[in-house]
């Protein structure tokens, strides 16, 4: 099953959302998000938040106050996580504005790991140790942002790595590409990473998931 959770980021940022929502969706709302969907035309199952950024509350909301100590996102994560059998969760409206809610955000992949951050022109997700296989679809970009002193093994890409350690903080990781075969053999040894898909400097369509 998956969520779509739609925050109140700029909405240049944040495509059409109609090719993103499957049957048995279930589309969450994080308060002035539900101005995003209203102008996209979509229904939303509920809406959470503090709905300081709306301006009003939407008909059977769940209602947070302003003074918390979570953010309406983190708050909308957990009751989907809580609530819903979720296997994929996807996140749009949380970046491009202030950037401590979106560094904020992309830590928040660390405490929902099945969920990512969706923009016009990323994709963002958290991997910690195992093994993963990572798709282009229509990216060109793949990169590895560690959280922690990393070892990482990358395979089916132009840059490839061996058991190699990665530390915090440097760019050996950053603008790697996917070969012919359009598929990366992921695996961290130990560790934690970002892994950001991004699409080249040239004008591309929206992004679509599968």
């Amino acid at each position: 099953m998956r969520a779509v959770i739609v925050a109140a980021g700029p909405v240049e940022d944040i495509p059409s959302l109609t090719p993103f929502i499957e049957e048995n969706t279930v589309v969450i709302a994080v308060d002035g998000g539900v101005a995003t969907l209203v102008q996209q035309g979509l229904a939303f199952d509920l809406a959470i938040g503090d709905f300081d950024s709306l301006g009003y509350t939407p008909e059977g909301a769940v209602i947070h106050p302003a003074e918390k100590d979570e953010t309406d996102l983190e708050l909308a994560l957990r009751h989907v996580s809580e609530q819903y059998e979720v296997t994929d969760v996807l996140i749009f409206g949380a970046t491009g504005g202030r950037l401590d809610m979106t560094l904020q955000n992309v830590y928040l992949l660390k405490q929902f790991p099945a969920a990512r951050l969706v923009t016009k022109r990323e994709e963002v997700r958290f991997l910690q140790e195992g093994h993963d296989q990572i798709k282009a679809d229509q990216y060109h970009y793949l990169s590895f942002i560690p959280l922690v002193p990393t070892r990482l093994t990358l395979r089916g890409v132009k840059y490839p790595l061996t058991d190699h350690d990665v530390p915090v903080g440097g760019s050996l990781t950053v603008s790697n590409e996917w070969t012919d075969h359009q598929l990366a053999d992921v695996t961290v040894h130990t560790g934690e990473v970002i892994v950001l898909r991004s699409l080249s400097d040239v004008e591309l369509p929206p992004p679509t998931l599968r």
